[in-house]
């Protein structure tokens, strides 16, 4: 996921933007400029999710790996969908 939502950051339009092209039309230049943030923020959770699995391999036991992935990330990824999704209601409202 990270190489795929990183290189749609190099080769434009990112993930999150054909997602929102899809769902809603076409975009504004705010629009734009948000789904790009968006997808930066997707690729800074990706990197971070990624060195915590990491870790849990090599260092932690069975039963920490099996903690984080098998719940907790999953978990982070759902609190990170929603958090975007209450945020981009307010960024719509405000507009």
């Amino acid at each position: 996921m990270l190489a795929l939502f990183a290189w749609s950051l190099l080769r434009p339009p990112t993930v999150i933007a054909r997602i929102a092209r899809f769902m809603e039309g076409e975009l504004d230049p705010k629009g734009l400029a948000y789904t790009t943030r968006v997808t930066q923020v997707w690729c800074g959770f990706f990197i971070i999710n990624g060195g915590i699995a990491l870790f849990t391999a090599v260092y932690g036991n069975w039963d920490l790996w099996v903690l984080y992935n098998g719940m907790l990330s999953y978990a982070l990824m759902g609190l990170l969908m929603f958090v975007e999704w209450r945020v981009r209601i307010r960024v719509k409202a405000s507009q």
